[in-house]
């Protein structure tokens, strides 16, 4: 009795395994994508590919970050720099950074001519940034440097959202600057990206 009774389930299983295989000839019914279950027929995915980004300093844990283009000096041109720098971005932020130089010892051959003690207040008033300092930080650059000293802050803020133009003061006075050619901009002229776009290296 038990001999019968486990061929009998022997058999039922045979049976269920035969109609579950697939067969070797006759026809076929087509399953609708949209009712196989579980997202069995979805593609294999990876994932997306990370960027690397032109310069990353050290970052400070629970401090949120933004990218900026800042300009730099290399040898007697200059260059632009994706920097990534403390959120918001804004003009002050950026000239902060751009006065601290690049954080990365690698970059040694780039850098700010900008004194570490250049402090001003970044105003803007219809898209016209004006640096206004409390004293002549940049009489302590050298004469034959202070062109790509004064190219930097022109090129780096206006290289930011909605601002066109710079002009510069000290303790709210207009000074005249020298442009790119080597040309000085009457004090209170406003100067543009394209005055010093000629000292960027290619």
């Amino acid at each position: 009795m038990k001999f019968q009774q486990r061929f009998s389930q022997m058999l039922a299983c045979c049976v269920l395994l035969s109609a579950c295989a697939v067969p070797k000839s006759g026809s076929f019914n087509e399953v609708n994508p949209n009712d196989i279950p579980f997202g069995l027929n979805s593609p294999e995915t990876s994932a997306p590919a990370t960027t690397t980004p032109v310069l990353v300093p050290t970052t400070v844990a629970g401090t949120t970050y933004e990218y900026a283009d800042l300009f730099f000096v290399k040898s007697s041109s200059l260059v632009r720099i994706r920097l990534e720098i403390p959120s918001p971005t804004n003009l002050q932020g950026v000239f902060t950074a751009l006065v601290l130089g690049l954080p990365d010892p690698a970059h040694s051959k780039v850098k700010t001519l900008l004194p570490s003690a250049f402090s001003a207040n970044i105003e803007v008033v219809g898209g016209v940034a004006n640096v206004n300092s409390k004293r002549g930080y940049l009489d302590a650059i050298k004469p034959n440097e202070q062109r790509l000293a004064i190219a930097q802050i022109v090129l780096t803020l206006t290289s930011q959202p909605g601002i066109g133009q710079v002009t510069f003061s000290v303790g709210g006075k207009p000074i005249g600057v020298p442009r790119g050619q080597g040309d000085i901009a009457g004090a209170g002229t406003p100067v543009t990206f394209d005055d010093y776009k000629m000292l960027i290296t290619k």
